[in-house]
């Protein structure tokens, strides 16, 4: 399997576990992910690690098009984390290592398939315009093949001006 894959399997199933691990605890008491939202991010993490398993030759790396359906569930993954986190609880609650290991499960995900190349190894964007592009679906027009270059035409020549008729009175 490819590296890039076997990385983003990974991140996903760490990701899936951390919805069976504790979110909060206070006074004792534990919560996990499956008593409210870790159902859905179980199921985003799932999406985006079946995508990356399944999509075409498991020894290629992913397509860009393949690779935004695997960065797109797992960033959605990561900001319900996110804002279960940062969001106002009561005293005396903390946040578990599940609802952590979404956050960095979501973020790191997006991080390996938008910048990790693979075989090649981290592909670090310079400037704004790099992020954007990594993060564009490509045109139909740029997957075509190139067209081939029209003939050159034919030279013009003038033509003659149509003969007038005479007219015949009897």
């Amino acid at each position: 399997m490819e590296k890039k894959r076997k990385f983003i399997l990974i991140i996903a199933v760490v990701g899936m576990i951390g919805t069976f691990l504790p979110w909060a605890s206070a006074f004792g008491f534990t919560v996990s992910g499956t008593k409210g939202d870790g159902w859905i991010t179980l199921a985003l993490f799932a999406v985006g690690g079946a995508i990356a398993f399944f999509s075409g030759e498991r020894t290629e790396a992913l397509k860009k098009k393949i690779m935004t359906g695997v960065w797109i569930p797992a960033a959605i993954a990561g900001i319900i984390a996110l804002l279960k986190i940062f969001k106002s609880r009561p005293s005396g609650m903390s946040i578990g290592i599940g609802l952590w290991l979404i956050a960095i499960a979501g973020i790191a995900q997006v991080f390996v398939t938008l910048f990790f190349k693979g075989e090649g190894g981290w592909d670090i964007p310079k400037s704004v315009a790099d992020v954007k592009e990594a993060a564009s679906i490509p045109s139909l027009k740029e997957e075509a093949a190139p067209a081939a270059p029209a003939a050159p035409a034919a030279p013009v020549t003038p033509e003659a001006p149509p003969a007038e008729e005479e007219e015949v009175t009897e």
